[in-house]
């Protein structure tokens, strides 16, 4: 999974990157993900849990947007999940309200617990926003919850490494890293804690802010009865401009 070199726009020293949603905005991402385990405790497991590749379509539908909130609704794979999720303006998850009021807890737990974990990667998208230098570089948390059976919680860097031109739209270039610790519920660590190491490209639209690409390495190691294992991640979100509307 190789990163694009895209076309630079010259002469540009500084930008004001802003989250410009409107009602009716359409973000329609594919998504593909690679998961590699290796290490003594992954022996037992079968080869197709070891290494995984998972392609999939996620959509963001702005359905309402107000002076202090955006209402989304997602889908994947042209499954609608069934709620409306609010935001405020600095992106912080305020309401859900599911298309059904009459859930049972279980069905509610299970809905709130999937608007999570869709809805974390637009948490740490607010750490993107603001007047910005070309190569100015600024700290940020991560918070570590779209991978399966795993999460975390760290630090890391961003920095702006200028604006590029994609397909005809004018994107802020970032690169990022950092590090994590981290507990990977699943086999093989099975709730042991561990270190992951991050880097990361991302491009955003400077017309509406909205991620138009992301590339991300994880590496991940824990050592359980005194074996070390690791599992490597990486994942790639691009945006379909055809099939979307900003």
């Amino acid at each position: 999974m190789s990163d694009p070199s895209f076309p630079v726009v010259p002469g540009v020293q500084a930008i004001d990157l802003t989250w410009q949603p409107r009602a009716g905005m359409r973000l329609v991402y594919l998504v593909t993900t690679d998961v590699e385990a290796s290490g003594a405790l992954t022996r037992p497991m079968a080869d197709k849990d070891k290494k995984q590749h998972v392609s999939l379509t996620r959509t963001i539908e702005v359905t309402d947007v107000g002076p202090e909130h955006f209402d989304v609704r997602f889908a994947q794979d042209g499954s609608v999940i069934p709620a409306t999720l609010r935001f405020s303006r600095a992106w912080v998850p305020e309401a859900v309200r599911p298309d059904n009021p009459a859930l049972d807890s279980f069905d509610q737990h299970r809905l709130d617990s999937t608007l999570r974990r869709l809805a974390q990667p637009f948490t740490q998208s607010a750490q993107f926003f603001g007047r910005w230098t070309v190569g100015e570089t600024r700290p940020f948390d991560i918070g570590f919850t779209g991978m399966p059976d795993a999460s975390g919680s760290g630090q890391g860097t961003m920095t702006l490494r200028g604006v590029v031109s994609i397909e005809g739209r004018r994107a802020a270039a970032f690169d990022w890293t950092g590090s994590t610790e981290f507990l990977f519920t699943g086999d093989p660590g099975r709730g042991v804690p561990g270190r992951m190491v991050l880097t990361g490209r991302e491009w955003r639209d400077l017309a509406t802010g909205a991620s138009l690409r992301v590339t991300a390495k994880a590496d991940a190691e824990f050592t359980r009865q005194g074996q070390a294992t690791r599992v490597e991640f990486q994942t790639a979100e691009v945006l379909d401009l055809a099939a979307s509307r900003l």
